[in-house]
């Protein structure tokens, strides 16, 4: 499995930032990142092995969608 914070470092060299703290006292699932586009206009999820989730405008509807991710296969 690759290292999550070197996808993030790796999506950060391509102008996009990670955004986590945004979103207050809620948290990201364990190997999962919040980031916001290079034109700071769309969130996605980022996972440690390097699959990444559909840009949204709504971090909580990003949230949501890497919560989903991280349920096992049987339980989504």
């Amino acid at each position: 499995m690759i290292d999550l914070d070197k996808q993030v470092a790796d999506h950060e060299r391509h102008g996009a930032r990670r955004a986590d703290r945004s979103l207050g006292i809620q948290k990201m699932p364990d190997g999962f990142a919040l980031m916001l586009d290079a034109d700071e206009m769309y969130y996605y999820w980022l996972r440690s092995d390097g699959r990444y989730g559909v840009e949204h405008w709504s971090k909580w509807a990003v949230r949501k969608g890497a919560l989903r991710a991280a349920l096992p296969a049987g339980d989504q």
